[in-house]
């Protein structure tokens, strides 16, 4: 039989268990309703998710037009565009007012000419219009019409090969008083050369030009007005040529406009000037007589650059004869014709010099 002390424990046993399983139950009923909350919530989201993946895969994304994303692009560059030209259309008005506001730049003529020449210093107004990489068929025989109309002389600095393609207009050029000169057989660059090259090309022209006038050229010219003081020593020494640049330099080659080519040769002229043009560029046979009639209105003579030096020399002191029109042909090339002296100054002409003289840096152009 059982004690009172072991019913005591055995109830309180019994209770003990009854209050453990009671809050199990009401552990597991509280967890159950807590999941119950949380679901509804993540099925909302979820299902809130899957609609707008299904609204994105229905209705695509829009962008905009090509068009419209490179137009940002494109105005910027047409921007950058405009201002470059804006840039060099200041630049170009700047340079052509300095050019027409600022004094013309007198250039330098020695006392006596020398091996190499660009200006003569004469008493008289006497200029020689010159030109280069000739003869050409169609615009020389204009010139050649033009230079007669006036009564004007040039000399005519003639590339060998076109030359020996064209002896006619030589001959004629020769024949209405006008000099021929020498510009090498094809237009090197003669300090790029070897000597053997630069004779060869010297003495090919002379003897295109002797078959073509019966003459050979006393001066020539390097082409791009490329030279050096040995080449110059050689054209004297080994053919007695005096170089010839110029110290007027119209850049017609450029085409820059017949209104400027008529500015620079007129404009910048002065006594004992040499004239640098071209008689194979379109541009330049429409500014010719301009040019002409221009620089006679301002009382110059037009003669050749072998009269022009030979005026020169007589300006120096030394003996000759004492107008181009005496000058015998030991002082002026044979084959030119006189000229008529419309200057009342006094005039004098002479042999050439041979003296070396100082020579003023040229400007060098593309084409000549």
């Amino acid at each position: 039989m059982m004690s009172f002390r072991q019913i005591f424990l055995a109830s309180l046993a019994v209770v003990l268990a009854a209050c453990q399983t009671q809050q199990t139950q009401q552990a597991q009923v509280h967890r159950a309703e807590s999941v119950q909350q949380v679901q509804p919530a993540q099925q909302v989201q979820q299902a809130q998710q899957v609609q707008q993946v299904q609204t994105e895969q229905q209705e695509p994304t829009v962008l905009p037009p090509i068009e419209a994303q490179d137009e940002p692009e494109k105005v910027e560059r047409q921007k950058v565009r405009r201002n470059r030209k804006t840039k060099v259309n200041r630049k170009k008005q700047v340079r052509e007012s300095q050019e027409s506001a600022a004094p013309v730049k007198r250039s330098y003529a020695p006392r006596k000419p020398g091996r190499r020449v660009s200006r003569v210093n004469v008493p008289g107004k006497y200029v020689a219009v010159t030109f280069d990489d000739g003869p050409s068929p169609v615009y020389t025989p204009q010139v050649l019409d033009i230079l007669k109309r006036h009564g004007a002389r040039a000399t005519f600095f003639v590339v060998g090969r076109s030359a020996a393609k064209h002896k006619s207009l030589l001959a004629r050029a020769v024949a209405e008083g006008h000099e021929i000169a020498n510009h090498t057989y094809t237009h090197i660059k003669m300090t790029a050369s070897s000597r053997k090259t630069v004779a060869s090309e010297i003495e090919r022209t002379t003897a295109a030009i002797k078959a073509a006038t019966g003459y050979e050229p006393t001066v020539m010219r390097p082409p791009y007005g490329a030279v050096n003081s040995g080449l110059v020593d050689m054209m004297y020494n080994d053919y007695g040529f005096y170089t010839v640049l110029w110290d007027v330099d119209t850049r017609d080659w450029q085409k820059p406009g017949v209104s400027k080519v008529v500015s620079r040769a007129v404009g910048q002229a002065e006594p004992g000037s040499i004239i640098l043009l071209h008689d194979i560029h379109a541009s330049t046979l429409a500014a010719v007589e301009q040019i002409v009639v221009g620089l006679q209105q301002r009382g110059y003579k037009l003669v050749t650059v072998s009269q022009l030096i030979a005026m020169g020399r007589r300006a120096s002191g030394e003996g000759g004869p004492a107008t181009p029109e005496d000058a015998t042909p030991a002082e002026i090339p044979v084959g030119l014709a006189p000229i008529d002296v419309v200057s009342s100054e006094p005039t004098a002409a002479a042999e050439i010099s041979g003296q070396p003289a100082e020579q003023p840096a040229m400007t060098t152009s593309e084409t000549n």
